[in-house]
This record gives C-alpha cells, structure tokens and sequence, in this order.
C-alpha cells in the first residue's frame, strides 16, 4: 500500500512597510516563527523607502562621533524592555531624573536646591491634570474637546499660591518650567489637552539618555530577521491595493511588485496623513478619522561643538551660585526658560532645552552642547537653514545657527567672549520636519479639538486586519505608557505580529510587559 506524505504546510507571506522598530520586532517575531509549532510558516518581506534601517532612530557621525539625531531617550525604566534590550547591546545610559538646572527668563542660573522642588513641584501638578483626565475617562465624565491642559495647570497653582505663602514671581516660573512638556510633545504645551492628558502617562522610573546612541540595539535587532527575513532597502511603497482573491498587492517606486497575505504598515502617523491615496479601496472612515484626528508633532536637535566644555570647569565664576553648585560638574539636563534677552533672534520668547555631553561617561563624553527644539520654535530654526547650498559645513549655515544660539551658549557657566574655547567649531542641526518618510515631523501627540483620542488609537491598533489584510504598527499605535516612545513602537510590532499569527492559526507567546 502506498504510503501518503502529510501535507505540506501552508506558507503565509506577510509585507512589513518600514523597517523601523516596529516593523523589525514585528519582522522578528513573525519570521522565526517554528513551522513545527503549528500548519503554517510565515515568509517575510520588508520594505523600507530609505537607503538604511531604523527609521526615526538614526545617527550621525558628522562631529566625528555617532549622535542620535532621532530618538535619544528610554523613558521609564519599570517594564521597559529597553532596559533590557540596552544591557543586552553593551549600550551606555545614564539615568536623568528631576532636572535642577534653569536658566531663567532673564538669563540667570536658579540656585539648583531651588530649581529641582519647581521642577518636581510641575511635575507634582502635572500629576494631578494626568489623574483628572484619568478619573474623567474611567467614570465617563465628560471633558470638553477645547479645554486645555495648560488651563487645568494654571489653576492648580494660582489655588496652591492663595492656600501658602509663596514668593513672588512663583506663578510665573512654575507656568515657564511647565512649557519644557512640549518637548515631549512635539508641540507647545499650551496645544495640548486636558481630556485625552492620561494617554500620555508614561512607564514609571527615571528617563535614561542613550548616551552610547541607539546604533547598537537597531543592528541586534535586525540580527534577529537578517537570515529569515528579506529586506529591501530605498523602496518606497506607492500603492496598497486588495484584490479580488482576498491577497493585498504592494507597488513600489524602484518597480517592485508583490501580492500578500497581509500587510503590515508601519509608516509614521504623519506619513499616514498625507498618503492616504496609496490605500485602494480607501481605508474606512473610522481609519480615516483616526488619523486625521490625532496630532503629530516635531522635535528636532541642533548640536554645537565645542573645542572644549568650558562650562564644565569651575562653576565659581558666579557670585550668586551656592558652593555646592561651584564644585559639581555641570549637569546632563538644563532647561532656558522662556528668554527676555534674545529679543533680536527670538522675539516670541520660545523656550529650549539642552544637554551636555560634557558629563557623559567615558567616549560618550563630548565637548557638544544638543539643543532640543520643537513646535514654532523648531520649524522657525530649521526653516532658516534648509536648503543651503553649500550645507551643514556653510559658512551661512554656521553664521545663522551660532547668531541664534549664542544668547543660550552664552549664559553658560565661565563663558568668555575672547575666549577660543568658547567659539563653536561646527554647528549639526537635524530636520525631521522636512522628511517626508518621517511624515515631516517626529511622533504622536493628542491637541486640543482631537476627540477621543483613546478610541482613535484602538482603531489604529484594530486596523484592517480581519477584512482587509492591512494592519497598523509604530509608536501612534502603542498599548498605554508607550506612546510617543520607541518603547511604544517596539511594542506595537510585538502586538500587531501577535495578530497577524493569529489570524492565521498560530500563536506568539510572549511575556506581558506592557
């Protein structure tokens, strides 16, 4: 009698667009999946537009070292598999916790005991507007769509003001120091709601500067999919269309052309706004909804080099600067409130951030001061160098940069005019705003007149995967505590992979995290 052989297994092809984070987890999860473990194997294609990997997390070594010019941070560190993933790279972070250095509005440092309890006491209040749009969201209580967060702010510390003895000009710092929530969402925080505040609570624990960059993780992570997965690197996806059979066909701009089981889009949310033309039949309009809806922010970074960190040394210089501000190193993170003395470079009084790499560890350490700068700020500062023709390595391009951040550079400790140590040697400004494959801009936020924001990202999360074959990954699709983050957009690979598995009988078991 003749013997039949079990029947083959059934292979699914899967399209991931992107080869960021998200769609490197998702590639990962989904390409090593054992074809022992159940009826089908998963055959995986990756499609990435730019000539590299990592989408919104890349580096540059134009100052003559690696620097993030994408994201740079883990944030929170309890539950954070990054934490992991960084220790597993032999990666170096260093823990940023309370921020006690502020330059204030006229230029001067704020003894650093006195600018950690403003900066907590924000915090502290911020807290509270969280726990308010938490408690509205559980109990069904309605929020208006218009009402900010800043107003909700506002009026917690004028009630705090009236109930104790405050000094003067408290009302006005702790509303300064708050503005610095806008680097975290890409956007002034006067913008931001109140309603949808509690998506925006984060992992608990200190915030950790990749101090080493990124560069490390990214290549660990596409050694996961390197082998059983295929990559195909400067193609840029033009159509999404479903066909008759149930398959989704893909078209790209270098001529590639492929039909799929499922496809996996992992394209920024900005990218989403301004392309839904490639999807055919359109998306739904609960998608469509969703992605217009939300609000998609930019956050860009200027580093200045320096032939030495003269604000490092001997903190004295400064009469009013306590003893134990004259000996400690200067720190990683300082905030320059809303400025009164750039009236030339900046009349509207925009507020920035920097880090020194000065205090860095070991090679991470930098004679670089990084600039952050976002909303109006960012796109009036990167708009004033696009375009050059001569470059980042111009003249005009150095000329305009060092013109507008003198006023902060300036204020820095022991800064000397006539001092060599004290004129920039090069100038490195980012522009995220001006990518189109970032969607011209850096990540996710929730403004005001957005709606239900929670309900937009469940149907981002949701996509069209049962129907249409079309799902949707990337940090606008995070569980809660990860929007915004690459913590959220690793995530949001493991989540939408699981999805994928199970839409075709098998199962990724992974630990909860999140």
């Amino acid at each position: 009698m003749t013997q039949l052989s079990p029947p083959l297994p059934k292979q699914i092809t899967v399209c991931i667009i992107g080869a960021g984070i998200s769609g490197l987890r998702a590639a990962s999860l989904l390409s090593n999946i054992s074809t022992n473990s159940g009826t089908a194997s998963i055959k995986v294609t990756i499609l990435e537009a730019r000539d590299r990997i990592g989408g919104r997390v890349a580096q540059s070594s134009q100052l003559g070292f690696p620097l993030d010019t994408g994201a740079s941070w883990i944030h929170g560190t309890e539950g954070n598999p990054f934490v992991r993933l960084a220790a597993e790279a032999g990666s170096t972070v260093v823990p940023c916790g309370a921020v006690d250095s502020i330059c204030d509005s006229d230029g001067r440092w704020i003894e650093s005991e006195t600018a950690r309890a403003y900066y907590e006491e924000v915090w502290d209040v911020l807290g509270l507007a969280m726990e308010r749009s938490r408690v509205a969201a559980a109990t069904g209580e309605e929020i208006g769509d218009q009402i900010r967060m800043i107003d909700f702010f506002r009026d917690e510390v004028r009630k705090k003001a009236s109930r104790r003895q405050e000094p003067d000009g408290y009302e006005e710092l702790m509303l300064q120091i708050v503005e610095m929530w806008g680097a975290f969402m890409g956007d002034e925080c006067e913008n931001q709601s109140l309603k949808n505040l509690a998506l925006d609570a984060g992992l608990d624990g200190d915030n950790l500067l990749m101090a080493s960059t990124f560069r490390d993780i990214v290549h660990r992570l596409y050694l996961t999919v390197e082998i059983k997965a295929t990559l195909r690197l400067n193609c840029e996806v033009t159509s999404i269309t479903n066909n008759s059979t149930g398959g989704v066909n893909i078209e790209a701009s270098d001529g590639f052309i492929g039909t799929f089981n499922d496809v996996i889009v992992t394209a920024p949310l900005g990218w989403l706004k301004r392309n839904g033309h490639v999807f055919s039949p359109p998306l739904s309009p609960a998608l469509g909804i969703a992605i217009q809806s939300l609000g998609y922010g930019n956050l860009d970074k200027v580093f200045i080099k320096f032939p030495r960190a003269f604000w490092d040394t001997a903190q004295g210089t400064s009469e009013s600067a306590s003893t134990q501000d004259r000996q400690r190193p200067f720190p990683i993170e300082s905030l320059f409130l809303s400025p009164t003395y750039a009236q030339e470079t900046n009349p509207a009084e925009w507020r920035t951030e920097i880090i020194s790499f000065s205090g860095l560890p070991g090679q991470c350490s930098q004679h670089v001061l990084m600039f952050f700068v976002y909303g109006q700020w960012g796109r009036h500062i990167t708009g004033l160098v696009r375009g050059m023709k001569q470059g980042h390595d111009s003249n005009e391009h150095y000329q305009i940069l060092n013109k507008h951040f003198r006023p902060y550079y300036s204020r820095m400790p022991n800064y000397d005019a006539a001092s060599a140590d004290c004129k920039p040697l090069e100038f490195m400004s980012t522009d995220w705003q001006n990518d189109p494959f970032a969607g011209y801009g850096s990540f996710t936020n929730q403004p005001v007149g957005s709606g239900d924001c929670a309900k937009h990202f469940r149907v981002l999360r949701e996509g069209m995967g049962e129907d249409r074959g079309i799902w949707f990954a990337g940090e606008h699709t995070s569980p809660p505590g990860g929007l915004g983050t690459v913590t959220g957009a690793y995530w949001s690979g493991e989540e939408v992979a699981k999805r994928v598995a199970r839409r075709h009988g098998t199962v990724i078991d992974l630990p909860l995290s999140h």
